[in-house]
């Protein structure tokens, strides 16, 4: 078994669905429906030329964690992401093990409001803040966009 299987402490591999967060993970889950947190172990195909962890696999990471706090809140009602604000405070490096819990901060009738701080051994190495739009089925169907 690969290190990046190896299990996370308190963590169980997440179920992943769509192909290109196959393409990232495995990311490890713990924690109860609306409540989960999420880890991923940093690997050789997650840094960039300077070896530290590469911006937009956080902002993956980020957009799977905080849809999954979506998905969680709605009852897995389809979503689509309409933004999402990041900052960037410290770097990570292959080894490293990125956790989150993300906290919906607000729902309307059709939008969520969630965020997440991203850290290392407890430090914060990242935030991220996302506007999600909940669709209708009509939408899913005929929509040729990204869904998550």
């Amino acid at each position: 078994m690969s290190d990046l299987a190896l299990p996370l402490t308190g963590f169980a591999p997440m179920a992943l669905a769509d192909p290109f967060e196959i393409h990232i993970g495995p990311v490890f889950e713990k924690g109860a429906r609306g409540s989960r947190s999420f880890a991923i172990r940093i690997d050789e195909r997650h840094v960039n030329r300077g070896g530290v962890l590469h911006g937009g696999m956080l902002a993956t990471f980020a957009d799977l964690a905080l849809g999954a706090a979506v998905f969680d809140a709605t009852d897995g009602a389809p979503s689509v992401t309409l933004a999402m604000q990041m900052q960037f405070l410290k770097s990570a490096r292959a080894g490293d093990i990125v956790q989150v819990q993300p906290l919906l901060l607000r729902r309307t009738r059709a939008f969520l409001f969630v965020r997440g701080d991203f850290t290392v051994e407890d430090e914060a190495i990242f935030t991220a803040m996302s506007t999600w739009k909940l669709l209708d089925q009509g939408h899913i169907d005929g929509d040729s966009g990204t869904n998550s």
